[in-house]
């Protein structure tokens, strides 16, 4: 097993935040963002995710958005 000191570096490259597993190439990917780690030094933003990955924060920010437009936040 190769060491890698760089989360996401070699032997396998980039792998998705979420569910750990190598982005292959041509595969789709979102980069993730969040509030509570706006620089990604927690390890959350700037990394890419799998879509389908992702796909689960995308359906929660939409009813998230949802809710504040029927308050009126």
């Amino acid at each position: 097993m190769a060491f890698d000191s760089i989360p996401g570096g070699d032997p396998c490259g980039p792998v998705c935040g979420r569910c750990g597993q190598p982005i292959l190439d041509g595969e789709p990917t979102t980069k993730m963002h969040f509030a509570d780690d706006p620089h990604g030094h927690k390890g959350f933003s700037g990394r890419p995710w799998h879509s389908r990955c992702a796909g689960v924060f995308d359906t929660f920010d939409r009813a998230l958005d949802a809710l504040r437009r029927a308050a009126n936040l």
